[in-house]
């Protein structure tokens, strides 16, 4: 994959996916190559969940109370991945959205 559109004071960035899924024509590496632009939103979600939520420090007592702090802490750190996500694309969008 190569770099569109980079800026001119360097050489666009070029990389390679090594995959063992069948890719025999150029949609099919986009394709593999979407897939994998997908993880790191993936990434992202899960750091919000344990940095920012800090999912792994609760020392609760039992699998109840941890299955219920862990679906509060998804429903937030969704909520904020989807802030990032839509300061990603439309950085000029009214606090409204």
């Amino acid at each position: 994959a190569r770099e569109r559109g980079a800026p001119a004071n360097r050489k666009p960035i070029e990389w390679k996916l090594i995959t063992d899924l069948s890719v025999t024509s150029r949609r099919e590496a986009i394709e593999k190559l979407d897939w994998y632009a997908l993880r790191w939103k993936i990434e992202t979600f899960h750091n919000i969940l344990k940095s920012g939520c800090r999912a792994e420090e609760s020392r609760l007592r039992t699998a109840d109370r941890l299955a219920n702090v862990i679906s509060v802490f998804c429903i937030i750190s969704w909520r904020l991945f989807w802030l990032t996500m839509i300061n990603r694309t439309c950085p000029d969008a009214k606090p409204t959205v």
